[in-house]
């Protein structure tokens, strides 16, 4: 049986439940006014992972939502990966100190190399790190920064470095509903030696079964935003196309 996973997003800003437009401020709309009643309706309609991001934090540089995180954690029954703004050791601890399944970084990662490797070390499978992609390069900062890196390059370096995951996002797909970046995905894969969970522009149960079937290249799992959120398809839709091709 597969062990691959639909993830859902909940994004929260401001307090909220929201989705961002290829991550921008000023492309944002509000879901729900209370991210643990999206996220109790994922883990309601079947989801056996959630993934919960900070964005207020991505964007500040420090988590900013960590007591609200933090409460919905206790309360939820499904494992959580946290992502946005942990750019400490103590940031990362006090998540999984409260119960998180795995904390997800990202900018902190490619500014300070060896803050990485020393939390890779610490977290080991409760670490995740964030390639996001945009123009070919990895972005930081909340998107607004381009490194120089490739995320190619960004992948060898993070298996070196004893990452065990990572979560790739193509920026410019990113609640666009335009359909992922399969080659990008593909390639990525194949690149990499630790296991790849995708995100960016998914809009049909098709675009989840097409990333499904590239499971034996490393890829565990998909993230699901928008397209859930708009209805485009139900979780249980997506889950049960997946059992159907011999998922879990």
């Amino acid at each position: 049986m597969s062990d691959f996973h639909v993830i859902p997003a909940v994004d929260i800003k401001d307090g909220k439940c929201v989705r961002l437009f290829q991550g921008r401020l000023d492309e944002e709309t509000v879901f729900q006014n209370d991210p643990l009643d999206a996220a109790m309706r994922w883990q309601d309609d079947g989801a056996a992972l959630l993934h919960v991001v900070d964005l207020d934090g991505a964007f500040q540089g420090i988590p900013v939502n960590r007591e609200l995180i933090s409460s919905m954690i206790e309360r939820l029954a499904v494992p959580v990966q946290v992502g946005g703004g942990i750019r400490s050791t103590d940031d990362a601890m006090a998540y999984v100190e409260a119960g998180a399944k795995r904390v997800v970084v990202g900018t902190g990662a490619f500014i300070d190399p060896d803050w990485l490797f020393e939390l890779s070390d610490k977290l080991g499978d409760s670490l995740a790190v964030s390639v996001d992609v945009k123009d070919g390069r990895v972005a930081t900062g909340g998107w607004l920064d381009l490194t120089e890196t490739t995320p190619s390059v960004a992948v060898e370096k993070m298996a070196v470095m004893g990452v065990k995951r990572i979560v790739y996002t193509e920026v410019v797909r990113d609640g666009t509903l335009e359909g992922p970046n399969f080659k990008g995905i593909e390639d990525i894969a194949r690149e990499a030696s630790i296991p790849v969970i995708a995100s960016g522009g998914i809009a049909s149960v098709d675009d989840i079964l097409r990333i499904h079937r590239m499971e034996e290249l490393g890829i565990e799992g998909v993230i699901v935003g928008t397209a859930l959120y708009k209805g485009k398809f139900t979780l249980a839709e997506a889950l049960s196309a997946i059992k159907g091709e011999g998922g879990s």
